[in-house]
């Protein structure tokens, strides 16, 4: 695995110590006392510490920031209705600041018209409209009330979940001092909207978007990103420094699993959620551990399979790489076949980024030891610019590995 190494200033190793333990990201004791923090080529984006900022570029020249974005936008927001130009990477992804771009998508959308929705509302008037809630409406005209008519009716609220998303991720901003200042400026047109989101991609994933809305799609996964992904540390006052990570190789695998679970008309591809046990270490005593797999994507899985004797299988095992320079790396070909060997399965396929059209290999193994005796390779084209020919190389990536799975 290839990494980022950083040199850490001594008045940085406190700032790291936070920044690492918020990210659940381990900093050995040796490194530490080195001054160097190796962080895995994974991570995309930037870490502002209070002496400089540290960019994380994208682990492939060919591609950029945008790149990334657009497949997070993919994973948690496009609907196949959607048009493919939302996809589309423009030329503006060399400097990756989330939240200016935020702010700048966000003014459009602003000068274009706040979103506002209708919402049912009671109230107590002393005219007859609307929904009218008849049983309290004559008790309160019996006890001559003066706004005796209790109704509920339409009113225009800026409080509904677009809204929230945007307010929730400004509110983040306000506490970083670079952007403390145009936060609150945007805070200002949504007054009484509820900020509270923590978990932005599932609010994101939520909201049903229609001909009126879809023009805040793109804000809204800016704003999730800033929710989900940037981090602030403290640095003596109330207002902060702010990071921004993104998991690249943790994205493409979540990616390519939408891909294959939502793109196909084959319903057959599965994923797990939780891992399952393969084997147990006995000390003589009694059993110690444990050691568990979780395959990323399987397809004709069955939890009880007759024809092995009841034990879980799959046809094919589908593991997700995000390795585009170098396929078949010895620890992908023994994760896979042990994969097979507990699934009993008879198609071994990886999958990795490409960044053109590319046809699958094929990694021949000895057929008198191994059986299955061949591990496939299917490639994804990430590098497209257009939203249309992005669409296009993941429908020929998914035909791919349909045709090789169903075979």
């Amino acid at each position: 695995m290839s990494n980022n190494i950083i040199k850490v200033l001594d008045e940085e190793i406190s700032f790291f110590d936070r920044f690492l333990k918020k990210n659940n990201i381990s900093w050995s004791l040796e490194e530490r006392s080195e001054n160097l923090l190796s962080l895995s080529d994974s991570y995309v984006g930037y870490i502002v510490t209070p002496k400089r900022t540290v960019k994380l570029e994208p682990k492939y020249a060919e591609i950029q920031f945008e790149h990334i974005f657009r497949m997070y936008l993919y994973l948690y927001s496009y609907k196949k209705t959607d048009n493919s130009s939302i996809l589309d990477v423009g030329t503006e992804s060399s400097n990756i600041d989330v939240a200016n771009t935020f702010f700048k998508v966000l003014e459009k959308n602003i000068k274009q018209g706040i979103y506002q929705n209708y919402r049912k509302n009671t109230i107590k008037t002393n005219t007859l409209k609307g929904g009218i809630v008849f049983s309290k409406t004559l008790k309160s005209y019996l006890l001559n009330k003066q706004n005796y008519v209790e109704t509920r009716v339409s009113t225009l609220t800026l409080d509904n979940d677009i809204n929230r998303l945007i307010v929730s991720a400004l509110r983040k901003l306000v506490a970083i001092q670079k952007y403390s200042s145009k936060a609150r400026k945007f805070l200002m047109y949504y007054d009484k909207v509820n900020g509270h989101v923590t978990n932005g991609k599932e609010h994101l994933s939520n909201i049903v978007f229609n001909s009126n809305t879809m023009r805040y799609r793109q804000t809204l996964v800016y704003a999730s990103m800033i929710i989900d992904q940037m981090d602030y540390d403290n640095i003596g006052n109330s207002i902060g420094t702010e990071s921004f990570i993104i998991n690249f190789d943790r994205l493409f695998e979540d990616f390519v699993a939408k891909v294959l679970l939502e793109n196909t008309k084959d319903k057959n591809f599965s994923v797990w959620n939780k891992k399952k046990t393969f084997s147990e270490i006995n000390n003589g005593l009694g059993i110690t551990e444990y050691r568990e797999y979780l395959p990323d994507i399987l397809y004709g899985y069955q939890e009880e399979d007759p024809n092995h004797n009841y034990e879980s299988s799959a046809i094919a095992v589908l593991d997700v790489k995000n390795k585009a320079y170098s396929s078949f790396k010895n620890a992908d070909i023994y994760q896979i076949i042990t994969y097979s060997r507990l699934l009993y399965s008879r198609k071994m396929i990886l999958l990795y980024p490409s960044f053109y059209e590319k046809k699958h290999e094929i990694l021949q193994l000895n057929p008198e030891i191994f059986i299955p005796h061949n591990i496939f390779a299917c490639f994804i084209n990430i590098a497209d610019k257009s939203g249309e020919m992005f669409l296009e190389s993941i429908r020929k990536f998914t035909d791919n590995v349909c045709l090789l799975v169903q075979e």
